[in-house]
């Protein structure tokens, strides 16, 4: 069951007010907190290559220089040979004019005869005759009034003179307004060109060292932050830790050689296109679009249908015809399809914790916080608020709201359609539940504890008498939907007919209804439960009881309340019938188990259960003996059957 939130108004205006504060801080100390995160999503991608190095008997630091060094000559030479084709894309776009101009007059001769076509002249057609009748009320208009003159930006005029406009006096010549350009310094363009070059560099330097410090001193930082944050509760923060270093690390690892198979798997396929066609460009560029496809992919869902647009509008515009750039689109959409289904299945082990809709709405808001460099550390930085939620009880709603786990088991949210009166939904959730359980499983974990929380709801108050019925005619609809298809094969038991076990409500019908439940699960051991009907008075039940002589008599009972009803059926039973044997069901109870079963059976009862699983195994093992007595000419059951 869902845990309920004890936060108090007070301390959620305080949280809230909290984080506007921080994300206030985010924003304004963007240019040194964004070199630092960049930093901490590096190191932690550098980690294992280090740690790996570590554990072949190279020492710390030189592991850490080794692997920097490799990791920036990478860079710069992916970076180097991206730049130099990004020029040569930009240096020959005016060749690719003609060719982009001759797709759209064939696009818009392929409408002219068509559908499109007609529907571009009817909007046509009817804009012409709106403008056509603007133009008559114009001069109508005109017609009443007299002519007027008006300048060039359509300000009337009286005898040539602008309204506002002084009108000079008779031999005056009126100045003209002179206009000076400066032209900017040297200096003043050095400056400009300089400036942003030097803060890149600056930062790229400054995010070198942080990561250099970070894999030397990891653990060193673990700790300290562990001091700093732990001071109370050292498992959780060293728990929490842990956990968020390894899931952001391996999600880190694994989607970067997700995109990287990705992006050379595209590569690869363009040359070989471009080689196959002839056409150069292809080829020519396949190292820039398979580089950029590989860095939008870390932007969630959106990523890759903007790397798509990106190649295929390239290839529209380079390539002749359409049937090319169809086959790129072609085989982007096979090699996005075998990433998506074959490759992160197979390397993800393990989700981020975080649903989809989360991750989108995270990646808008540090988007928005910090722009492209936010956009790659959405996920990484939305992983560590979902960890925060789990350990810090005042920021749970972080993992509520962020997390992919259900926030309601499935019981309460059956138990909510329920209340809502959504029987269509109750039922849906019922019947996906069964395709995978069994139906053991669907009465003990959804049915059976969806009738606790009502009866509960209903003892406090909560559930009012109408909607307290509307929910147990619910349950009991689906649950007299539910065994026609699993009793269909089920045969009786030998020697079931022979043996009679009767089931008596402790007090009321949501008794009666768990009986029912139970009832239904020997049947699927071949027995059956006779159940008695809730309305019927005491006096009535045990003149059914002798009337039946049963082997087994089950009372069932459900808290709250209802165990002195039970313990007074059990006196009457065992008065009743001696040699009867009786099994009572407090199925759901969780508190001083051991003095409420010492109560029952100190007024009779011979087993007491707390689930349907338990209540079943205890009472299918005397019938058995039952009928296997009958079967051989004994005596009654009753009287034969031991405790066992």
């Amino acid at each position: 069951m869902a845990s309920t939130s004890t936060t108090k108004p007070r301390d959620a205006f305080l949280i809230l007010g909290g984080l506007v504060l921080v994300t206030a801080c985010l924003y304004w100390a963007r240019q040194v907190l964004i070199p630092v995160a960049l930093a901490v999503l590096l190191a932690f991608i550098l980690t294992p290559a280090v740690s790996a190095l570590q554990r072949r008997g190279l020492g710390r630091l030189p592991s850490v220089i080794l692997v920097v060094l490799l990791a920036l000559l990478l860079l710069s030479g992916v970076g180097y040979v991206i730049s130099r084709q990004i020029n040569n894309l930009v240096g020959n776009l005016d060749k690719y004019s003609e060719n982009i101009v001759n797709k759209i007059q064939s696009l818009r001769g392929a409408g002219e005869g068509g559908f499109i076509g007609r529907v571009q002249q009817t909007i046509t057609n009817i804009s012409d005759e709106l403008t056509q009748n603007a133009q008559e009320k114009q001069k109508q208009k005109e017609g009443k009034r007299g002519p007027a003159h008006t300048d060039e930006e359509g300000f009337a005029k009286k005898d040539g003179q602008v309204p506002g406009e002084e009108k000079p006096k008779p031999g005056e010549v009126p100045e003209k307004p002179v206009y000076v350009q400066t032209t900017p310094s040297g200096w003043s363009r050095v400056g400009e060109a300089v400036g942003p070059a030097a803060e890149g560099l600056g930062n790229a330097f400054l995010i070198l060292v942080l990561v250099v410090f970070m894999l030397i001193q990891r653990e060193n930082l673990r700790n300290r932050l562990v001091r700093l944050f732990g001071h109370g509760r050292l498992i959780v923060t060293t728990q929490a830790f842990d956990e968020g270093a390894q899931r952001i690390s391996r999600f880190l690892l694994m989607q970067l050689l997700i995109n990287a198979f990705f992006g050379v798997t595209l590569i690869i396929g363009l040359v070989l296109m471009g080689l196959v066609s002839g056409h150069r460009e292809l080829w020519q560029y396949a190292l820039l679009w398979g580089f950029l496809s590989c860095i939008l992919r870390f932007v969630p869902y959106l990523g890759t249908w903007v790397a798509a647009a990106l190649v295929v509008g390239f290839s529209i515009a380079t390539l002749p015809g359409w049937g090319l750039p169809l086959g790129v689109f072609g085989f982007f959409l096979v090699v996005e399809l075998l990433t998506a289904n074959v490759i992160e299945p197979l390397l993800f082990g393990h989700s981020t914790g975080i649903s989809p809709l989360a991750l989108l709405l995270a990646a808008a808001f540090w988007t928005w916080l910090w722009g492209p460099i936010g956009l790659v550390l959405s996920t990484p930085l939305t992983v560590i608020l979902v960890l925060l939620g789990k350990y810090v009880p005042e920021f749970h709603f972080f993992e509520v709201l962020l997390g992919d786990e259900p926030v309601l088991s499935r019981h309460v949210t059956y138990y909510q359609r329920l209340v809502a009166r959504d029987l269509d939904e109750a039922s849906d959730l019922v019947e996906s539940y069964m395709r995978d359980h069994s139906p053991e499983q669907v009465y003990e974990e959804v049915l059976l504890p969806a009738l606790l929380l009502a009866k509960k709801d209903r003892e406090r108050g909560e559930l009012e008498a109408e909607n307290y019925e509307f929910v147990l005619q619910g349950i009991r609809d689906i649950q007299e939907d539910l065994p026609a298809s699993w009793t269909e094969n089920v045969k009786p038991a030998a020697g079931a007919s022979k043996v009679v076990a009767l089931g008596c409500p402790g007090r009321d019908e949501a008794d009666e209804l768990a009986l029912k439940m139970l009832a239904e699960l020997v049947r699927l051991s071949g027995y059956t439960l006779e159940i008695i009907s809730s309305t019927k008075l005491s006096a009535e039940v045990l003149e059914k009881l002798q009337q039946a002589n049963p082997t087994v008599v089950c009372i069932g009972s459900l808290p709250p309340g209802g165990l002195s009803q039970a313990r007074y059926l059990c006196k009457r039973i065992r008065q009743q019938a001696p040699d009867v044997k009786i099994v009572v069901g407090r199925w759901g109870e969780k508190e001083q188990t051991e003095r409420m079963e010492a109560r029952l059976c100190g007024a009779g009862a011979d087993r007491v259960a707390t689930t349907l699983h338990e209540t079943r195994a205890q009472i299918v093992p005397l019938l058995q003996v039952a009928a296997n007595i009958q079967a051989a000419g004994g005596a009654k059951p009753s009287e034969l059957i031991t405790t066992p």
